[in-house]
């Protein structure tokens, strides 16, 4: 299992995500990033995480999907390529290595070359005066060992990162002989040319064995200092190069992202690209949650914001989902599930799953009150899909109702396209100028209830808490109490 924990370290360096973290959570996009993954390298994962928070796809995105769909035996390749980078768990630690670097001050760095010498400098002193010579190289062994092991322990998180990016170049490299795609190509040759000789210099610096040989080795290198100014070296690049270092791991995480988006594709009952409309509306078919196992689709043409009532359980919060989700991976893989999905290409922000906050001291109403000012935020700022499940919950029927007709017709008035799901009947007939309704409902049997999951035309009529309560076992009196009309509370509504 994947370190998820440590995925989105990418993603994070990008602030201004479109998809935040409120409709990230909303959306369990979580687990619809492992619906998608099948990354075999760390950096795959990552930019592929990163790429599930953007709404429009990495440069030449399309084109590398339909070169590798047309060449299959090159795609396995690649898969296999990537696969011998892997995922070790420094390989994560690249994202904050590579583009926040922060060099660990070494003492006396600068004279570690003249050090380095000092050993040579001895042997040649050793046909004139052997006892010099041997003092020197002696010196130089102490002195030296002493500066590599206080040296190489401050450092050895970041020897291991240093590993992880000499395997990051040798894989670009692989990519760059293996791929054909032009684009990648030029890329990684681009980037590559920053960093050249250093992927073979870097890999001396994995762990060594206990041969005589690999012992010999590692005595040269103490002496030398190799590894420390090997390290000096590496940082001074790497901070001199950020561009290109970008370019290579967008690249890399590129070609490994498209293979697993090809896989998550062919294990879809059925997709298709996005269709960018230009005014505010949606029309689907055949669209259902990617995370369903025995998913029931859906179809229509919504043509002007909509207002969705119907049962609970019947199946409103998951279709909402289903056209969020399919919204965000429609513009960021070009991939929807669905038979075809039309719409305005904008921001995607929901108001869902909504939690008060103890910590913080924040109670539901209000956590609710931040979450929607959000969408009203993001109506201002032009085209964007506005997903809200059951609105302000967290009050009093009566506030309840008017304070949403407000927030819905102040909606209602931007270049944006509501869908608002709810339990409210009263604001089907309210709102029903600027709104169309529509609803998702059941069929009522002796001992149990059947949805349909398909939604329908026009407001809900139906209700059926009281009969899940019976369905779930609640004593009868329980169940007599709620059937009964309660004049003072039907006054109050």
């Amino acid at each position: 299992e994947y370190p998820l924990e440590e995925i989105p370290a990418f993603a994070a360096l990008d602030t201004d995500a479109p998809v935040d973290a409120t409709t990230w959570e909303d959306l369990e996009m979580d687990r619809v990033f492992r619906r998608v993954n099948s990354c075999q390298s760390a950096v795959g994962e990552q930019v592929l995480y990163w790429q599930l928070h953007r709404l429009e796809p990495m440069p030449q995105w399309e084109g590398l999907l339909s070169h590798l769909q047309a060449n299959p035996k090159e795609r396995e390749e690649l898969w296999f390529l990537l696969a011998r980078m892997g995922k070790r768990r420094s390989h994560y630690g690249l994202p904050n290595f590579l583009f926040c670097p922060v060099e660990v001050s070494l003492s006396l760095g600068a004279l570690y070359p003249l050090f380095a010498l000092l050993p040579l400098a001895g042997i040649l002193l050793l046909p004139w005066n052997l006892w010099a010579g041997g003092s020197v190289i002696l010196c130089a062994l102490g002195w030296n060992l002493v500066l590599y092991y206080l040296g190489k322990s401050r450092i050895q998180g970041d020897l291991e990162h240093l590993r992880s990016f000499s395997a990051l170049l040798w894989v670009a490299e692989e990519l760059g002989k293996t791929c054909s795609f032009p684009p990648v190509q030029q890329k990684l040759r681009q980037a590559s040319q920053a960093f050249h000789g250093m992927k073979g210099r870097l890999a001396v610096l994995g762990p060594r064995g206990s041969s005589e040989l690999e012992l010999l080795q590692e005595y040269f290198h103490i002496l030398t200092l190799r590894d420390l100014r090997l390290y000096r070296k590496a940082m001074a690049s790497i901070q001199a190069h950020p561009q290109e270092l970008r370019l290579l791991f967008e690249t890399v995480g590129l070609v490994d992202a498209a293979v697993s988006t090809l896989s998550f594709r062919a294990t879809l009952p059925a997709w298709c690209p996005p269709a960018f409309s230009a005014g505010n509306a949606l029309e689907c078919t055949g669209l259902f949650h990617p995370l369903l196992h025995k998913p029931v689709a859906n179809s229509g043409k919504l043509e002007k914001d909509v207002l969705l009532t119907g049962s609970n359980a019947s199946g409103k919060s998951t279709f909402l989902k289903a056209l969020a989700v399919n919204a965000i991976l429609g513009q960021s893989l070009l991939t929807c599930a669905a038979e075809g999905y039309s719409f305005p290409q904008g921001l995607v922000v929901t108001s869902m799953a909504v939690r008060d906050d103890i910590t913080a001291g924040e109670s539901y109403f209000m956590a609710e009150v931040r979450s929607l000012k959000r969408l009203t935020d993001a109506a201002r700022t032009g085209s964007c899909l506005l997903f809200i499940d059951e609105i302000l919950r967290g009050t009093n029927t009566g506030e309840r109702i008017r304070a949403s007709r407000a927030i819905l017709e102040y909606l209602a008035g931007k270049n944006c396209i509501p869908l608002i799901a709810s339990h409210d009947k009263e604001l089907t007939v309210l709102l029903d100028r600027l709104y169309d309704n529509y609803h998702f409902s059941e069929e009522m049997g002796e001992g149990d209830i059947s949805f349909s999951y398909k939604i329908v035309k026009g407001p809900a009529t139906s209700q059926n808490a009281v009969k899940l309560l019976k369905i779930a076992g609640f004593p009868e009196e329980i169940l007599e109490k709620c059937e009964e009309t309660d004049e003072t509370l039907e006054k109050s509504m």
